[in-house]
């Protein structure tokens, strides 16, 4: 990635990391739960095996009746936990209340929490500050989620309210995209 590339992500990031930040919560509030709805009825969630959520961090979509949905449904949810050098993996849960704040202060799993491996029919939730209309995100700048996802093949639906889908933001070589975009409006595949 150039500095230019980096230095043009930064700049976006801070920009619509304020804006969420500056969104009316109640309004916060009813498209979390529109964009929880518009992911429930998706096929891609509905025929998920496991799904790997996220815990909602800062003014993150708070996806937490989704994650509810696919306990209460028998699927398996894991969510992600953070380690050195950028690695992210996966650990499954039975409960919410086993989380207790790890790096950053995002809730994780326990590190002993049994680990995700690749199964067929896994829906991966990835959440962004922005995403693009070919599946391309801006995060928190971690790559977490970009080095996760070029050694796991799984389905991938981007989490993001429509007003922060872009017609483009900038990529760099390492950049993972999402198959499609789940935002209040419904859900777009990606047009890579």
């Amino acid at each position: 990635m150039t500095n230019n590339t980096k230095d043009e992500k930064n700049t976006l990031r801070a920009t619509y990391r304020a804006k969420r930040a500056a969104l009316d919560p109640d309004c916060r509030r009813a498209w979390d739960n529109t964009i929880c709805e518009v992911v429930a009825a998706s096929a891609s969630f509905r025929y998920a095996d496991v799904v790997l959520g996220y815990s909602p961090f800062g003014f993150e979509i708070d996806i937490t009746p989704l994650l509810l949905r696919t306990l209460a449904s028998g699927r398996r949810l894991a969510l992600p936990r953070t380690y050195e050098k950028g690695l992210m993996q996966f650990h499954y849960v039975g409960s919410l209340n086993e989380l207790t704040p790890g790096a950053y202060g995002i809730l994780e799993p326990n590190e002993n929490a049994p680990l995700y491996k690749d199964t067929p029919a896994t829906l991966c939730l990835v959440p962004g500050i922005l995403f693009d209309r070919r599946g391309l995100r801006i995060g928190y700048g971690g790559g977490y989620y970009d080095r996760f996802l070029r050694d796991h093949a799984v389905n991938t639906l981007g989490i993001i309210y429509r007003d922060f889908l872009l017609p483009a933001v900038p990529g760099g070589r390492y950049d993972r995209h999402v198959a499609a975009i789940a935002t209040e409006r419904g859900i777009l595949p990606a047009k890579q």
